[in-house]
């Protein structure tokens, strides 16, 4: 059975420019026969170190013809071009106009500027809530008459399930693995800053937004008199506690650490934020269950379609793992993890596009379990090209045309999402030029390389720079290959 455009794309004209959503060419059956143009071979564009652990493919979007190809079964990790396909997954589920709500609800009435009830702020999952959005939702507070709360204060997380963090083999300090709940705020991640004063130092932990930056009490930061390791985490009783090498620290510095209480880390800055506005509150504590009316201010997120730009320009795991998830309880899942969430994405991608060797444990990637080939992920970006606005979405990648210099190769414009693990270099998306459109698809990995280190290891492996860079230097001369003799 074939899509057809009405069912991806009706109704939505109006969330994005009409350039935004224009498709070329005619809808086409979901898959089609991957006949293979014979070309001068881009083989010799691979780096013979990498070669057995490439694979490749190039497909012409007017035809659906294979131009080019090598090892295009190869099961790999796709890494964070796993982002491309979530983001289908989301616009699929949830649609280019959905917005993630932040609200505050009260019970009582409010009697000479005090509340005589509860207050309640009620996380919606929106993943890009920071300190500024809260800010404003405080105000709103304010703005209806509020100055006093004389009942409790709660704080509702479990729109969407929590979990600790995305992949549990990684560094437990990397910003870029914190945890995910119903309440998300700054990409659950607390701002170190520190400076040297005399023998010691000055240290602060900030919920840092654009404008405002809280400061943050209810997660603990101490130095310790050692040299490494820089950062070790500890969960006391439900609060967060870091310990940092002094040793290790320079003059000045800032780094992100992840925040694994996201709930409570949300109501702390709130309540802050609403004693600057003039509202004053008791402290927060958890509640599963908020009240069905009663609601007092909202604060929204851009439209899906802004989101899924910004993940995919970004590369951010948070905002992946969550429209992840909320597109998966719109499919009638109750996921209890992100692997069954992955699972049903897994289903999703067999059932809507007829892939079935793709394999996913989570949303964004951040594993080296996720499976793909090169072959599906063309006949993916096949489809999408025709159906939805992915190639709009995703970020232009830029080529030089020759390697060493910064001269742009011209007429030649890519748009494609990156994904980088540990021994790990992929690259998926769209090229075009002098009236021709192509998918392509490169992923490399050396997994025997992979299974050799501590994946949580706070070390960086030996030899992973330089393997990095070589598959780096071998996509740029793939690209170069597709581009010179193909457009």
């Amino acid at each position: 059975m074939s899509l057809k455009r009405r069912d991806i794309l009706g109704g939505l004209a109006a969330l994005l420019p009409a350039q935004a959503l224009a498709v070329d060419g005619a809808l086409r059956p979901k898959l089609r026969q991957n006949t293979t143009l014979r070309a001068p071979s881009a083989l010799v564009a691979l780096d013979p170190r990498l070669a057995n652990l490439t694979g490749f493919a190039l497909r012409d979007l007017s035809t659906g013809r294979i131009l080019e190809e090598h090892q295009p079964r190869l099961s790999l990790p796709p890494a964070s071009v796993t982002k491309a396909v979530t983001a289908l997954y989301a616009i699929d589920a949830l649609g280019l106009g959905y917005r993630f709500p932040t609200d505050v609800a009260v019970t009582g009435r409010v009697t000479g500027g005090t509340l005589e009830g509860d207050l309640y702020l009620i996380g919606g999952g929106d993943p890009t809530l920071d300190s500024d959005r809260l800010a404003q939702l405080a105000r709103a507070v304010a703005a209806a008459g509020i100055r006093q709360v004389r009942g409790r204060t709660y704080a509702v997380g479990t729109t969407l399930p929590y979990f600790r963090n995305i992949d549990p083999g990684q560094p437990e300090h990397v910003g870029y693995n914190p945890a995910i709940s119903g309440l998300n705020l700054n990409f659950n991640r607390v701002h170190f800053r520190w400076t040297r004063r005399g023998t010691g130092y000055d240290t602060e932990l900030v919920a840092a937004g654009q404008k405002h930056m809280p400061a943050v009490a209810g997660i603990d930061i101490a130095l310790a008199n050692r040299k490494a390791p820089v950062f070790q985490f500890r969960d006391a009783d439900g609060r967060d506690s870091w310990s940092v090498a002094a040793g290790a620290l320079g003059a000045r510095g800032a780094r992100w650490l992840p925040v694994r209480q996201p709930t409570l880390y949300a109501a702390e800055v709130f309540r802050t934020l609403a004693s600057a506005a003039g509202v004053a509150m008791p402290a927060f504590t958890e509640a599963r269950v908020a009240p069905e009316d009663g609601r007092l201010a909202r604060v929204e997120s851009s439209d899906c379609a802004r989101l899924l730009r910004t993940m995919l320009k970004y590369s951010t795991n948070l905002t992946a793992e969550v429209v992840g998830l909320r597109a998966s309880q719109a499919r009638g899942q109750v996921p209890n993890s992100l692997g069954a969430s992955g699972e049903e994405m897994t289903r999703w991608l067999r059932t809507r596009y007829g892939l079935s060797k793709a394999r996913f444990v989570n949303h964004s990637g951040l594993s080296d379990q996720t499976r793909m080939t090169v072959e599906e992920m063309v006949q993916l970006l096949d489809i999408a090209a025709a159906t939805t606005p992915l190639q709009r979405l995703m970020r232009a990648h830029p080529l030089s045309r020759a390697e060493g210099t910064k001269t742009p190769l011209p007429g030649v414009e890519i748009r494609a999402k990156t994904g980088t693990l540990y021994f790990t270099r992929t690259l998926a998306g769209y090229i075009e030029g002098r009236g021709r459109r192509l998918a392509f698809a490169i992923f490399a990995a050396d997994l025997n390389a992979r299974a050799g280190f501590r994946a949580n290891s706070a070390k960086i492996p030996n030899g992973s720079g330089g393997w990095r860079a070589a598959a780096l230097k071998q996509e740029r001369a793939l690209l170069r290959h597709f581009a010179n003799v193909h457009l």
